[in-house]
């Protein structure tokens, strides 16, 4: 995914890998990390997401101090624009929903957006600060 997304990061994207692999692991172990996994009637797996249930400070607008997050959304290249994002958002709500959470968030890439407005997703404001190392 990283790879296609930043194929400029390699390097950074391979040096981060077994980490990447082992928090990945530990997340879903804890139950922390839900998988979704979209496959064709053959078995191949052409698109994915995953939910992240972060631990989140209390707000007055949510009891929750639980939120999931949507992340990871992939598809296949060559399965694009068939409906499988769409597949893993309806997955994602309904486990949600479920689950009795309030609500999910998640950060869109410029191509992924029109997929969560179609469910509903609104826009909200985050800033970002990066150090240099």
């Amino acid at each position: 995914m990283w790879l296609d997304i930043h194929p400029e990061y390699e390097e950074e994207v391979r040096a981060t890998e077994k980490r990447t692999r082992k928090w990945i692991g530990d997340q879903l172990s804890k139950g922390s990390l839900v998988g979704l996994v979209v496959r064709t009637a053959d078995g191949e797996v052409v698109g994915s997401g995953c939910i992240w249930l972060r631990d989140e400070q209390p707000r007055p607008t949510s009891m929750s101090l639980v939120v999931p997050y949507l992340m990871s959304m992939y598809t296949v290249k060559r399965f694009r624009r068939q409906g499988v994002a769409s597949l893993i958002v309806k997955g994602a709500l309904k486990w949600c929903r479920e689950k009795g959470y309030d609500r999910i968030v998640l950060h869109a890439s410029k191509e992924g957006r029109a997929v969560y407005e179609g469910f509903g997703f609104e826009p909200s404001n985050e800033m970002r600060f990066r150090f240099q190392q």
